[in-house]
């Protein structure tokens, strides 16, 4: 009879945490859904420069190759994006928010020169890169002493998804005719963003205003080789971008 009244014991207990426990993720899963629709859509514009390209050399079967030198990886555009943050604990009286963020950055420009069997040079090159990250984003708010404004602090993570166009090599005399050995490519890279802003609180009505310096690391990105004559491809080497933009949470 003590082993019944023992098990039944258990059992009635063992219900019981159940039931608190299912009680306790029901009001968690309650809480997240409604944070996650609560939460912060944001529009972001501005524009960066770039740094991108990478002196290489293309092996050629039965040949010496040729050697792509970059006369200009330096280049700018405009940028834009958008994200979707809902509101985090606060970590020592700072406001942090969680989102994810996708950016836009429009295609920029890289040039150099082809030194053909490492001897002549004589065409010249050029190809566009354009680049879609896509975020995972922590945000801190720190306030100030003015309660108008505000500075943020954030940090990302994610794909770039990357994209090579446009590639051309041109004669740089009368005795050369272009190879036009590569075409363009999608790749997939691993990226990593920061920025810091300075926050204007309540700027369009209740909307605050937030701009700032962003830096992006953006990966690496390929080509596609047009012949099998080629032993390796051209890449543009590791790229990275300065912004500076806005954004207005809407």
């Amino acid at each position: 009879m003590k082993v019944i009244t023992w098990i039944k014991h258990i059992n009635i207990k063992t219900i019981t945490s159940l039931g608190i426990l299912l009680a306790s993720s029901q009001s968690l899963s309650y809480d997240i859904k409604q944070e996650l629709t609560h939460g912060h859509p944001s529009l972001q514009l501005g524009g960066f420069w770039s740094i991108q390209g990478k002196p290489q050399q293309i092996n050629i079967n039965g040949l010496i190759g040729d050697y792509f030198n970059v006369r200009n990886g330096n280049d700018g555009n405009v940028l834009a994006g958008a994200g979707y943050y809902i509101d985090g604990p606060n970590i020592k009286n700072n406001k942090m928010q969680y989102g994810l963020n996708f950016f836009y950055l429009a295609p920029t420009r890289v040039n150099g020169t082809v030194l053909q069997e490492n001897l002549y040079t004589n065409l010249s090159y050029n190809y566009k890169a354009t680049h879609y990250p896509l975020y995972f984003i922590a945000k801190s708010m720190f306030e100030t002493k003015h309660p108008k404004y505000g500075v943020t602090l954030d940090a990302g993570i994610g794909p770039n998804f990357m994209s090579t166009t446009n590639f051309q090599e041109n004669s740089l005399g009368d005795n050369s005719i272009p190879d036009q050995i590569f075409s363009g490519a999608s790749t997939t890279t691993f990226s990593v963003t920061a920025g810091i802003g300075l926050k204007v609180n309540q700027f369009f009505g209740q909307r605050p205003l937030e701009c700032g310096y962003r830096f992006f690391y953006l990966g690496q990105g390929n080509f596609n080789a047009l012949t099998t004559q080629t032993l390796n491809t051209l890449n543009t080497g590791p790229g990275f971008a300065n912004a500076l933009m806005c954004s207005i949470t809407i």
